[in-house]
């Protein structure tokens, strides 16, 4: 699904889609890459993101993915989204976990903190020396526990983030922008 649809965006297409049919999983495609447009697909409940300069084979694999069970991104996205989760004010405290995370076996709780940390299905399969099948059970396994649909919203649990939590941009310096808790 693009960002930019006639007559609607692409984020409140997902958002309304999600309501309706929770666990269609939605593949954006888009030419957007910046950071506000990332965390508004996911949070809307998109399930993976790519940009349209993706290349053919890449975008049937990612297709192949998200039909079993993942959450495709390129590796720039999948940069966003962990270099966000690594600015986020260490002076702050850690929220609790939610209470989902604990259900969890350990071995779920070890992929989910790879996943948090930004590594695909494939990087996590070497890292614990597993098969990429195994990860993806892990992976599906894990969403039906934390009752979530996208890679993005079980790191959110993870760390601890309530469900209506937000990205937002705030300029820091000239030409750069970083991404802040709202309060």
């Amino acid at each position: 699904m693009d960002i930019n649809l006639p007559g609607m965006l692409g984020t409140e297409c997902v958002r309304r889609l999600k309501t309706m049919a929770p666990d269609v999983p939605v593949l954006m495609l888009t030419v957007y890459d910046d950071s506000e447009q990332i965390f508004k697909a996911l949070m809307a409940g998109a399930t993976g993101y790519l940009l349209k300069r993706t290349p053919q084979d890449k975008l049937l694999e990612a297709i192949r993915e998200i039909t079993a069970g993942g959450a495709p991104m390129s590796r720039q996205i999948a940069r966003r989204v962990v270099q966000y989760f690594q600015n986020i004010s260490p002076r702050a405290p850690t929220p609790p976990r939610a209470p989902e995370v604990e259900t969890l076996s350990e071995r779920e709780k070890q992929v989910l903190a790879l996943l948090a940390k930004g590594h695909s299905n494939k990087e996590i399969a070497v890292l614990l020396r597993i098969s990429f099948e195994t990860v993806r059970t892990y992976v599906r396994s894990m969403y039906d526990k934390l009752h979530v649909h996208s890679r993005t919203a079980a790191t959110l649990k993870y760390l601890g983030r309530p469900r209506g939590w937000r990205a937002s941009r705030s300029v820091t310096q000239p030409g750069t922008a970083a991404i802040k808790d709202q309060e």
